[in-house]
């Protein structure tokens, strides 16, 4: 019966379909309220782009592009209960670093 599920994961995990998260276009400028979670993507210790869930269940993503200050959207971001950072390698494809802020879950 394990046997079983686990197929079933292994398929319908191959049939899964990836969707980015669209840049948050309607926002006017940081959002309301703290993060639940949040992720920061750095390259060369820039920012790439951040992911955050909100209390009202939106997940929100902001990058270079969105007219607030790098280190306000990184504020924001460790304000949550749990954030992450990874670091992009600069040179080679994959990840240099990673860290946790927060609680562990």
């Amino acid at each position: 019966m394990k046997r079983l599920a686990l197929l079933a994961a292994v398929i319908a995990a191959s049939f899964a379909q990836a969707t980015e998260v669209p840049v948050e276009k309607n926002a006017a400028g940081a959002p309301e309220g703290h993060p639940l979670t949040s992720v920061v993507v750095t390259q060369c210790n820039l920012i790439v782009a951040v992911y955050m869930t909100m209390p009202d269940g939106r997940l929100m993503r902001f990058d270079k592009s969105d007219d607030i200050p790098a280190d306000k959207l990184l504020s924001i971001a460790y304000t949550a209960t749990r954030s992450e950072r990874v670091e992009v390698s600069c040179n080679d494809n994959g990840v240099v670093g990673y860290e946790t802020h927060g609680e562990t879950i």
